[in-house]
């Protein structure tokens, strides 16, 4: 359908012709090249050195384009995402080109300079932690390493416990009652630790450090051979040299920001070059030729095989794919599908048999994805969002589709929240009468799902079947246009009687049904079990072999279809807690008694609430709608297994090549 169709090309060239024939290729971005066979005469060309040097380089560039943005005067916003990207023409970009080893130079001296704005700042963390632990010595006016003079020595350390002078004396001459003569000062203390400075005699040093061990003493600031004081001075002298640096870099960082323009531009250049080289270990080479094959539009083919045989010395063949041969796969919709194929892309493109699932996704997509958020309210954000980023922007395909996306999405939003009543919950009701004194009827279009869940469940049962036989006719279309047409009619139709009979009878279950419509369902029923049973298990060649697979098939069609149609309950749990959660912010909203303060506090819970409703319950209905497509109407035709097509292109983030005219 919305598949287009592959062509196979292969290129023929003289060797010197290969270089100039993939930069075109890469312009022209509608081939994607493939491994090519080798043998003794062709091998392949080895590249892996050169692209490991491009993506160093790249990585180098990257960290640089980092450094600079955290130093740019004009940040992005986070609506710059939907910015285009610059234009330049394919001779500009080559022009730019020529300076690219220039950029590679100023990247490593930004790179450096932030390395050592880091490498200071983490210099200054461990001069700021040596500072703290000077603190609690800072009252000692002596050097508060270990020393001695002609008599004396001395040493400072800590004790792990508050001691005063005089309760220290205590301590140790318990130990040492016969300890020569010194004297111990309490620098500071506290509950933990006790900062002290001993002296003794020269000949008792030793045995003094001894008895304080015994204590618990631990050395400190052993290579400190000045005062606490003087040692943090000098400490905050070079803390201060050091910040004087850093801000020197920083604001040769700022000066340079204004170049991150030339940064970005190498950025694309090493991809394209990734890229590019990437492709050419693809090629096969012999002495004299090189050769080149990949797929291509079927539409795109012929015009890039005559483009290369007129512009260059080469010769190009153009023919359908073999069968034995997967060709990628890509897509060809409109602008209301081709938002939804980001859905089918994360599940698994289609295999060569498949038919394009996402025209019959886009049928129901928008539709469950409002019917589960409900609200009009929210559906209208999210549709003058949409339409306001169309509007201010220039926007690139990829981010289009996103945004049509959403407009679509929200636009089933409006419409299934205007069927059910729903704008911001029930605001119209609830300023009515706690605003106005006045009962406002409901606005409901249809009906309110809160109100009558029942009828809810009932038609979300009815969308599902819906759903579900779009899948098996799909699945009716696939078989019949690969000739199995037995197939097709045997596999679908008598599931078709068996689902629709049993309708009616399972609806009786909960609510009253016309007894016309129970005895017909009843006998399409019957006609769609037996048909289950007769021809299901056709192809096995026994008799026991064919009726025992249609009993197991119609225990497939009855368990499998019916968990997949109670699935589709979520459609009514989705709404309902949507607008159960928006009524009762509004209820919150008004709690006040007084008029002024409910007002205040009603637009205050108001934008609150509800905007915590609308972003969790947006992830809620996008999760749940996927989930529909992926386990219930995807397990009914879709095989998957494709690779998506990935040409040779100018792949940029910064910048892209002016169209040609």
């Amino acid at each position: 359908m919305a598949k287009l169709n592959m062509k196979y090309v292969e290129v023929l060239a003289p060797i010197e012709e290969g270089k100039r024939i993939i930069d075109f290729i890469q312009q022209k971005g509608v081939l994607e090249v493939n491994e090519y066979g080798l043998n003794d005469s062709l091998q392949a060309l080895p590249t892996g050195n050169v692209v490991s040097v491009f993506e160093n380089n790249r990585a180098l560039v990257l960290s640089a384009v980092e450094v600079l943005e955290e130093y740019a005067s004009n940040k992005k916003s986070l609506l710059s995402a939907l910015e285009p990207r610059r234009e330049l023409s394919y001779e500009e970009f080559l022009d730019r080109s020529d300076s690219i080893d220039t950029t590679l130079c100023f990247a490593r001296r930004v790179v450096q300079l932030s390395k050592s704005v880091t490498d200071l700042k983490v210099a200054n963390a461990h001069l700021n932690s040596q500072i703290d632990a000077l603190a609690p010595w800072m009252p000692l006016d002596a050097p508060a390493g270990r020393g001695k003079t002609e008599n004396v020595g001395y040493f400072a350390g800590t004790l792990p416990a508050p001691y005063t002078e005089e309760s220290l004396k205590v301590a140790i001459n318990e130990k040492y009652e016969d300890l020569p003569l010194y004297d111990i000062k309490i620098i500071s203390s506290t509950k933990d630790l006790t900062c002290i400075f001993a002296l003794a005699m020269f000949e008792s040093i030793q045995e003094l450090e001894t008895s304080l061990r015994e204590l618990g003493f631990i050395p400190a600031l052993e290579n400190l051979n000045s005062t606490p004081a003087s040692k943090a001075a000098s400490l905050e002298e070079e803390i201060n040299a050091n910040l004087t640096k850093i801000e020197d870099s920083q604001k040769i960082l700022k000066d340079l920001a204004q170049r991150l323009d030339e940064l970005e531009f190498a950025c694309d250049y090493y991809n394209i070059r990734i890229d590019k080289y990437e492709s050419l270990s693809k090629l096969a080479l012999s002495d004299n030729i090189i050769a080149i094959n990949g797929y291509a539009p079927a539409k795109s083919a012929d015009l890039l095989a005559a483009e290369l045989e007129e512009k260059f010395c080469a010769a190009a063949q153009v023919r359908e794919p073999l069968e034995e041969e997967e060709p990628p796969v890509l897509f060809g919709n409109n602008s209301f599908v081709s938002p939804v194929e980001s859905v089918t892309e994360m599940y698994s493109m289609p295999g060569r048999d498949d038919t394009d699932p996402n025209p019959f996704v886009s049928m129901f997509y928008y539709s469950f994805f409002g019917m589960m958020l409900s609200d009009a309210g929210y559906g209208l954000l999210m549709v003058l969002a949409a339409l306001f980023v169309k509007k201010k922007f220039k926007l690139e395909k990829n981010i289009k589709k996103t945004v049509d996306f959403f407009l679509y999405c929200g636009i089933g939003t409006v419409f299934w929240g205007a069927m059910f009543g729903s704008w911001f919950g029930d605001i119209v009701q609830v300023v009515g009468r706690e605003i106005f004194g006045k009962e406002i009827p409901s606005i409901a279009l249809w009906f309110e799902p809160i109100q009558n869940p029942i009828k809810m469940l009932m038609f979300s049962f009815l969308f599902g079947m819906m759903h579900l036989f779009l899948g098996l006719w799909v699945n009716f279309l696939q078989l019949w246009k690969q000739g199995k047409k037995l197939d097709a009619v045997l596999d679908v139709f008598p599931v078709y009687l068996t689902v629709t009979g049993a309708a009616p009878l399972a609806a009786g279950m909960i609510i009253p049904v016309p007894e016309i419509y129970a005895v017909v369902g009843k006998y399409l029923a019957l006609a769609g079990v037996a048909g289950v049973v007769l021809t299901a298990g056709r192809s096995s060649k026994n008799i026991i072999g064919k009726f025992g697979g249609g009993l197991y098939a119609l225990y497939g069609v009855a368990s499998g279809y019916l968990s997949d149609i109670l699935s589709y309950s979520r459609l009514l749990a989705l709404g309902l807690s949507t607008g159960v959660i928006a009524s009762v912010v509004n209820v919150l909203g008004t709690l006040p008694q007084n008029k002024v303060t409910k007002i205040i506090t009603l637009i205050v819970v108001f934008i609150f609430g509800h905007a915590v409703n609308f972003a969790l319950n947006v992830i809620g209905s996008y999760v749940h709608t996927n989930r529909l497509h992926y386990v219930e109407f995807f397990s009914k035709f879709y095989e998957g297994g494709g690779r998506a097509f990935a040409p040779l292109k100018i792949n940029t983030k910064h910048f892209k090549f002016k169209e040609e005219k």
